[in-house]
C-alpha cells in the first residue's frame, strides 16, 4: 500500500513539474488571441486581431529613435490611426484596454505566427497528460 502511494506522489510530482515548465518557462508572449500593428502607408498604422477586426477603443502611441512621445490617439473606424507622414516614426505600441499589446518598429519586417506549431504542442501536453493518468488509473 505504501509502495502505491510514493509511486503516486512520484507522478504528482512529474505533473506539477511539466505544468511549471509549461507555466513559467515557456515564452511569456501569449499568441492566443493576438493583435498585430502594421504600417499600411506612409502616416497610417492598422490595428487588427489574428481573426480580423479591431477594438474601437485600442489607443496607439508613436516615439521616434529617442523614445520621445510624438503623438498618441484612438483608431478610427477602420481600426487606423493616421499620424503626419513627415514624422520620423521609430516604434509604435497600440493598446487595447483589454490586455492586448502590439508593436510596431520602423525596419524589422512583420512575421506571421504559425499557428500549427502551437496547436500540436497543445494537443501533444494534452496527450501527455491524458498517458500519465491513464498508466496511474491502470496500476491500481
Amino acid at each position: 500500500m505504501k509502495l502505491k502511494i510514493e509511486e503516486q506522489s512520484k507522478w504528482s510530482l512529474i505533473c506539477i513539474l511539466f505544468l511549471t515548465w509549461v507555466l513559467f518557462l515557456t515564452p511569456d508572449t501569449v499568441y492566443a488571441h493576438g493583435m498585430d500593428l502594421k504600417l499600411v502607408e506612409p502616416g497610417v498604422l492598422k490595428v487588427e486581431y489574428d481573426g480580423g477586426g479591431f477594438s474601437p477603443r485600442t489607443e496607439v502611441t508613436i516615439f521616434d529613435a529617442k523614445g520621445n512621445e510624438l503623438g498618441k490617439g484612438s483608431v478610427d473606424e477602420e481600426g487606423k490611426y493616421s499620424f503626419d507622414p513627415s514624422l520620423k516614426v521609430h516604434r509604435a505600441i497600440a493598446d487595447d484596454g483589454m490586455g492586448h499589446r502590439a508593436e510596431y518598429k520602423e525596419g524589422v519586417e512583420h512575421r506571421d505566427i504559425p499557428k500549427v506549431p502551437v496547436i500540436i504542442g497543445i494537443f501533444a501536453a494534452i496527450g501527455m497528460i491524458f498517458l500519465v493518468f491513464n498508466k496511474r488509473t491502470k496500476n491500481k
